[in-house]
C-alpha cells in the first residue's frame, strides 16, 4: 500500500501538470486566433474606407475633367464599397455613406450634398486616428476646393440658401 501511495502523488501531479499545460496552450491559441482575426478585420475595415474615398475623390477629379466613365464600372466600385462598408466599417460609416449616397439620387430633396459626405469622411478620419483627429469639415473643404475664397463663397451659398 505505501508503495502505491508513493506512485500516486507524482501519477496525480503529472497528470494536473498535462492538464494545466494543454489548458494553457488552448487559451494562448484561442488568444492568438482572436488577435489575427481582429488585425483581418482591422485591415478589411481600412481598406472599406480608403476604397470610399478613393471613389469620392475619382469622381470629383472625373467631373473636373469631364471624362465620361461607363457608369457599369463605377456602379461595380460603388456596390463593392458598399458590401465593404456594411460587412467591415462601423456603424457610424456605414449610416454616414449611405446618407451621403442618397443625397445624391434624383429623388433627393436637393439640400447640400457635401454635407454628408464631410460627415461621412470625419468619421473615417476620426476611427483611422483612433479618434485624435482635429481636422474639421472646413479643413476637408479647403483641401477639396485649394483656395479659401472659394470656401468662403461656399459658405456665404449655405447662408444664403439657409442650408
Amino acid at each position: 500500500m505505501d508503495n502505491l501511495q508513493e506512485w500516486i502523488v507524482p501519477i496525480l501531479t503529472s497528470i494536473v501538470a498535462i492538464a494545466v499545460a494543454i489548458m494553457t496552450c488552448k487559451w494562448q491559441m484561442r488568444t492568438e486566433l482572436r488577435k489575427i482575426l481582429e488585425s483581418y478585420v482591422s485591415d478589411k475595415k481600412y481598406k472599406a474606407y480608403y476604397d470610399a474615398v478613393n471613389i469620392v475623390f475619382t469622381l470629383l477629379e472625373e467631373g473636373r475633367q469631364n471624362k465620361i466613365v461607363s457608369s457599369n464600372d463605377r456602379f461595380h466600385e460603388l456596390l463593392k464599397v458598399k458590401q465593404d462598408l456594411f460587412v467591415y466599417g462601423s456603424d457610424d460609416a456605414f449610416r454616414s455613406f449611405t446618407e451621403y449616397l442618397c443625397s445624391c439620387t434624383p429623388n433627393s430633396d436637393g439640400s447640400d450634398v457635401f454635407k454628408p459626405l464631410l460627415d461621412f469622411m470625419l468619421i473615417v478620419r476620426r476611427e483611422i486616428s483612433g479618434g485624435k483627429s482635429s481636422i474639421s469639415i472646413d479643413d476637408i473643404m479647403l483641401n477639396l476646393m485649394q483656395s479659401k475664397e472659394e470656401l468662403r463663397k461656399y459658405h456665404e451659398f449655405l447662408k444664403t440658401n439657409g442650408i
